[in-house]
């Protein structure tokens, strides 16, 4: 074989193993943000289901709100 045949193979190669490894990362980072997601979700139906007052629960929400976003990050 010569070099004009295995050079694009050899790049369509690295790139494929390049893409792979994108898709593998966005894929965990979402997952990450669905666990957070839902953690977030029960601790709401949580502090709803709760007898604190109105300004407890809004500080308790902001709360959350930041930890979903800080994890994001």
């Amino acid at each position: 074989m010569d070099t004009h045949s295995i050079l694009p193979r050899l790049i369509s190669g690295i790139l494929s193993v390049l893409d792979a490894t994108n898709l593998r990362n966005r894929a965990y980072r979402a997952e990450l943000r669905v666990e957070a997601l839902e953690l977030a979700i029960e601790d709401i139906e949580r502090i709803n289901a709760s007898e604190v007052d109105e300004a407890e629960r809004a500080r308790l929400i902001a709360g959350i709100c930041e930890r979903v976003q800080s994890s994001e990050r």
